[in-house]
């Protein structure tokens, strides 16, 4: 079993331009996870991870916009972005 990345692994490799990484450091920054709460760098680090087609990312930048979320509420970009989720194989992307 490998063991849990430490928040500054995830860090680096998130700058390094891993999907996955930017998508749990968005997380970690969303929900306040080992770091103070702030859903602007959350936001950022979802746009660049969705962009690479990471569906987590894509569905999670859905719901920034539905709730206004740190950005203007966008009830198309949610949809287009969780759509893209679901494309992209995510089935909490299929709602709409």
């Amino acid at each position: 079993m490998a063991a849990e990345k430490t928040f500054e692994q995830i860090d680096q490799l998130a700058q390094q331009g891993d999907a996955q990484s930017q998508y749990e450091l968005a997380l970690a920054y969303d929900l306040g996870l080992g770091v103070d709460k702030d859903l602007s760098k959350a936001f950022d680090w979802y746009q660049k991870s969705a962009d690479q087609d990471y569906a987590k990312s894509q569905y999670n930048l859905g719901i920034f916009f539905a709730l206004a979320k740190s950005v203007d509420k966008d009830i198309e970009q949610s949809k287009y972005w969780i759509r893209r989720a679901n494309e992209n194989g995510y089935s909490g992307g299929s709602i709409f």
